[in-house]
Parts: C-alpha cells; structure tokens; sequence
C-alpha cells in the first residue's frame, strides 16, 4: 500500500509527507467575533489532503477580518447576499471561496456573526516537505515558462490569498464546504504570541471609503518573511509596546 500511495505522490510531483494525525479545530473554535477569529487563525495549521497524493501543511501568519452587513469593505456590505457570498451567510467554520480577476482563488471561513468571514492572506510551510509540495502546486499553476523552472520562494510562494490557494491547490469547489469535518482542507492547533501580531489597515480596500479602509483589521505574524504586504509603522507601534512591558 505505502509503495503504491508513494508512486502516485512521486507521479504528481509531490513528495510523500503524512504527519501525526491531529483533530480539526471544532466549530466552537470559530463561533467567535470576526476580529477574534482573525487573530485566533494566527499559528494554526492549515492542512491540505490530497489523498494519496499526500498531505500539505501551512502555518497561516496573516488574515484579515470582514465584519459583515456595516463593513463597506465586505462582500455582505448592507446586507448582500447573494449565490455568490451564501457561504458567510453559514455557521461558522463554512469556507468561503471567491475568484478575483475571474482567475485567482482566495480562501476564507466564516466566523459568528452574519456575513462574517476572514481572509486567509497568507501561510507559511510547516515543514520542508510541505515546502517542496506547494513549489511543485506553483509551478502547475504559473503562466510561463521560467516561473515554472524557478521554485518559489518566501512571500512569492504563499505570501498573498492568491497565491496561497495555488500552492495549497485550493479552487471554487471547495466553497460553503465546513472545515470542522477534516475532509479535504481543515484548520489544526496552533500557537503564538499575542505580542507577536502586528495590527493594520487591510490592503487594496480603498473602495471602501477612508473611515474603513484605515480600519485596523489586518493582522500577521511579525517576522514572517511570508507575509504580503507589511506595514512600518504599526511594526514600529508594535517593538515601541514591547519595550515598555
């Protein structure tokens, strides 16, 4: 069986990594407000099965909070809802995936609250095993020939909702599917520092008018070399804050 499952991962380009088998979060990890959820998601593992082909693993190191009907900047703005947007509608801990540009994937999951959803930025690799997958995952996915001869490395191999869901080979069909049942994508324990999350404004919402768009409701890890964008000032705010304690 091990060299029959080994050949198909070797076959996909995807080298064979089966962790410990730890439990899903529960439901009641993600029945929380949205800000919460999103600086919960800091530190868990987002894991990826791909059967027989193997299993991928992501540290997730920066999100972003929509708080439903009054955020300008979320889909479920006023009320909206729609085919589209139904998963932030359902309970939480329902996944939530939109294309962008109507190519690029990006992934979230729902919190309490109508509408409620967080933005999975972007992740880390767990391990190098997970690192080698996703490279191979990024390189299916790249438009030309040299970004498929060239790994991917830091920020431009999961730094980013877009290229996160490449390299984890996350797509439209896992919308308004629950990540609490441990079938094809989960989120496991993880750990971090409270001191460690830098608090921002969310990137690229400027449609959503100055009052929301400066908003603080990005968080990642600091020191991450995975995350997408970062923001000086409020790491600056951040090292000031540790100093004083």
């Amino acid at each position: 069986m091990f060299r029959a499952m080994n050949w198909h991962a070797n076959f996909w380009g995807l080298s064979w990594s089966r962790s410990p088998t730890s439990s899903p979060l529960p439901k009641s990890f993600f029945d929380v407000s949205c800000d919460e959820l999103a600086r919960k998601l800091l530190g868990t593992e987002l894991v990826r099965d791909h059967g027989t082909h193997g299993r991928v693993r992501a540290r997730v190191v920066e999100t972003e909070a929509y708080l439903g009907g009054e955020d300008k900047g979320a889909h479920s703005y006023n009320g909206k809802r729609t085919d589209r947007n139904e998963a932030m509608y359902m309970e939480p801990g329902t996944i939530y995936v939109y294309a962008v540009y109507g190519m690029y994937a990006c992934v979230n999951v729902s919190s309490r609250g109508d509408g409620a959803a967080v933005l999975i930025r972007s992740v880390e690799p767990a391990n190098e095993a997970s690192k080698e997958n996703m490279q191979n995952l990024r390189g299916k996915a790249a438009k030309t020939k040299s970004q498929r001869s060239s790994p991917h490395q830091g920020k431009e191999l999961c730094g980013g909702p877009a290229r996160l869901t490449q390299a984890l080979e996350i797509d439209k069909s896992f919308n308004q599917k629950n990540c609490t049942t441990g079938i094809d994508l989960w989120f496991e324990k993880g750990s971090t520092l409270e001191t460690n999350i830098v608090v921002c404004p969310r990137v690229g919402i400027d449609y959503a008018g100055p009052e929301w768009a400066k908003k603080p409701l990005r968080f990642y890890l600091a020191g991450s070399r995975y995350v997408s964008v970062r923001d000086t000032i409020s790491e600056k705010s951040l090292k000031s804050q540790r100093g004083k304690t």
